[in-house]
């Protein structure tokens, strides 16, 4: 009799566990489901291809001011990054590469600074010299432009034609591989 309460225990117990296991994924399979929307989501947000770029005017870190209408007729990449960011640490190598190449096409670099999101702006210029970075950042103090190409993680990098349209835009940090396939970058 013993034995049978035993097993009846067990079984419940085995029904119950597995009932709670499978209540378990199907609550994990929906969290996940939601974390994949909002990604999906935030991907579609921003300044998009085939929207003209929006203005910007900016102060670089040795003072100059730079406007983005300057270069209309010339191909532009903007890069947006800080220092304190993972990805745009790994990403700086190809960005530095990726600058010299753009020159030797006749297209302009620009790099944007979330100035607004760093601790220091002190801390931009060593970060740059670690890498090598001959280019001048351009500062987005007040978090102007990040707001208005609604920059939500960096590195996100923007191409723009001739003409002043938006290409093509990548959000995360570039690869060589990735580098290579950029529309500039294609024969």
């Amino acid at each position: 009799m013993k034995k049978k309460k035993n097993q009846a225990f067990y079984r419940s117990f085995l029904i119950l566990l597995l009932c709670g296991v499978g209540f378990m994924y199907s609550q994990s399979e929906s969290v996940y489901q939601q974390v994949e929307e909002a990604v999906s989501a935030s991907i579609q947000q921003g300044v998009q291809v085939g929207q003209e770029a929006l203005s910007i005017e900016l102060t670089t870190l040795n003072g100059d001011v730079v406007s983005l209408e300057d270069y209309l007729g010339q191909p532009v990449v903007i890069n947006f990054f800080a220092t304190w960011c993972h990805p745009c640490q790994e990403e700086m190598p190809v960005i530095v590469e990726m600058e010299k190449k753009l020159k030797e096409k006749g297209a302009v670099f620009l790099a944007v600074n979330m100035t607004s999101q760093e601790r220091s702006k002190k801390e931009i210029r060593p970060f740059l010299q670690h890498y090598r970075a001959t280019f001048d950042p351009l500062l987005d103090l007040d978090g102007e432009i990040m707001k208005k190409y609604q920059i939500i993680g960096i590195p996100t990098t923007v191409i723009i034609d001739e003409q002043g349209m938006i290409v093509q835009r990548v959000n995360g940090g570039l690869s060589f591989e990735l580098m290579e396939d950029l529309v500039l970058f294609r024969d």
